[in-house]
């Protein structure tokens, strides 16, 4: 009864702040009623123009460029705005008072701010614009095309920033809903204000990614009902600029969604060790350690790696089939074995499952193997063999090590199998990993007096002297010593160019934005 009590109590609090919170959320930074009063104004009462004298051409013309601008006035007043006012500054000012501070904005709304100032500069620039070339020529006709070329700084990089943390922006709400119950209350009263129109969330979150996409539209209009050539080459290469910043938007984003994907395989692939795999190997005791785990368990998030196909398959071995569950990259084809397990969650008692891939056969490099089909319905063989694939490895003297025989599903998964294969084999790409290799924790442990290697240790071209001229064993030891250092240095030097290329992976390259920003042609759009 307590506790009843109490928890109606905390929800009529809620309740309180954020009503109190969406009463006092104006927002004096994007107040302008210049630009509020044109929500509702046509194209002709905003143009000096007579819409009589005009042909039918110059009249499409300015009502493609008054959409391009009433379309954008639209999104920053009615979605941009209210998702500000509505949801990110009430949730803030309630965690003042003490409600909700498990929530991040930051984490929730990404760089909204920096779009609002974006489009609201947009609207503003196209005013002035639209002011400083309004002259009606002798010919009645109206200079729009100066209206698209708003100076300004490029804006692209912002929309890039939240594409691609959008995702990650989605999974984070799916979470706080189900953590914090005072948030889906928090959503419920926001829902109830009139400004936001029954627009949930969700609604005005993917916002910013509509408008973005629907730029290009909107210029192509234009581009139709301009009679100028001129101007139609400038609208052109904006067209195509405009184009070309999408297509690298896309790339970022889809480059991020594989590289989180390799770093979840890497927390949940299997590898066996050499220990496990060759029963019958002799280990000596002093490598025993060193080879217990596999040197390229923490290497399969490369950024240069991409997961082309993943998906379950069928090997036949011995006459049977057993279930696997395979992956396909741009360099390699890796066959593992899922096995899922139950886990605590940490800080709770729930109980949450996960999936790991245990790996059945060594990887197969794609520029060193050959598949073939393999349906049979032969009667002189043991088995059927019905939307199978055969996988041929070689080495690179050609001998042939391994054969595998997969079986997919049905027919359409065999034959989307062979086409990733196809595909992946002729955009295949080396990708080197030996200095990668110096990072990992298992290469420093193994003993460089020990041991060495032609394909991971350079010559040691720090010392003058020849390995094969010390006699001393005091010297022997002073030119192992050197030689270790320097493996050491180059370690750590590898380490922070891996390290840096990691962090990459969450951020935006300035190249390439600094690329974007060269190719935007001073447009201050969204």
């Amino acid at each position: 009864m307590q506790y009843e009590w109490s928890h109606r109590a905390k929800r009529r609090e809620i309740i309180r702040h954020v009503q109190a919170a969406l009463e006092t959320s104006g927002d004096h930074e994007f107040d302008d009623e210049e630009l509020g009063k044109l929500l509702l104004v046509n194209w002709n009462e905003i143009f000096a123009v007579n819409p009589e004298i005009l042909d039918s051409i110059d009249t499409k013309r300015l009502q493609a460029v008054w959409e391009l601008f009433h379309s954008e006035l639209i999104f920053l007043h009615k979605q941009l705005l209210v998702l500000r006012n509505v949801y990110k500054e009430p949730l803030k000012k309630c965690q003042v008072e003490g409600c909700l501070l498990t929530v991040e904005p930051d984490l929730l709304f990404g760089n909204l701010d920096q779009i609002c100032r974006i489009s609201w500069s947009f609207c503003k620039s196209f005013l002035k614009i639209m002011n400083e070339v309004g002259t009606i020529s002798k010919n009645n006709e109206y200079n729009t095309t100066n209206l698209i070329f708003a100076k300004g700084p490029s804006t692209i990089s912002a929309y890039q920033a939240y594409c691609i943390n959008y995702k990650a922006t989605m999974e984070y709400l799916g979470s706080i809903r189900e953590k914090e119950e005072r948030f889906t209350e928090f959503e419920g009263i926001c829902l109830t204000d009139p400004r936001c129109e029954r627009l949930q969330l969700e609604d005005l979150l993917i916002a910013p990614l509509q408008r973005i996409t629907r730029l290009p539209i909107l210029l192509k209009e234009i581009h139709k009902y301009t009679k100028n050539s001129d101007d139609k080459v400038r609208i052109e290469k904006v067209i195509e600029n405009m184009n070309e910043s999408l297509r690298s938007i896309d790339d970022s984003v889809q480059w991020l969604h594989n590289f989180e994907r390799l770093q979840q395989l890497q927390n949940s692939v299997i590898w066996p060790s050499i220990i496990e795999l060759e029963t019958k190997t002799f280990i000596p005791e002093f490598l025993r350690v060193a080879v217990s785990r596999q040197f390229c368990e923490n290497l399969l998030a490369h950024p240069r790696r991409k997961l082309i196909h993943e998906g379950h398959l069928d090997l036949v071995e011995n006459g049977r089939t057993c279930d696997c569950y395979a992956f396909l990259f741009n360099d390699m084809f890796l066959l593992t074995k899922m096995k899922k397990c139950t886990r605590i969650k940490k800080g709770t008692t729930q109980l949450t499952k996960s999936e790991q891939y245990v790996v059945q056969k060594q990887p197969i490099p794609l520029d060193s193997c050959v598949f073939c089909d393999a349906d049979s319905n032969d009667s002189s063989t043991s088995m059927s063999l019905k939307f199978a694939f055969v996988i041929i490895h070689l080495t690179r003297y050609y001998q042939v090590v391994s054969i595998f025989t997969l079986q997919a599903a049905n027919k359409h998964d065999k034959e989307l199998w062979i086409g990733k294969f196809q595909e992946s084999i002729e955009n295949y790409e080396s990708i080197q990993l030996k200095d990668m290799l110096k990072c990992t924790p298992l290469y420093s442990s193994l003993s460089l007096r020990r041991c060495s290697s032609s394909r991971l240790m350079q010559p040691n071209t720090c010392t003058s002297q020849n390995i094969n001229d010390v006699k001393s064993s005091h010297s022997g030891i002073q030119l192992e010593k050197s030689v270790e250092n320097q493996g050491v240095n180059t370690e750590g030097k590898y380490c922070e160019s891996v390290e840096s290329a990691i962090n990459a992976s969450t951020e935006i390259s300035n190249s390439t934005l600094s690329d974007i920003q060269t190719r935007w042609l001073d447009i201050e759009t969204i």
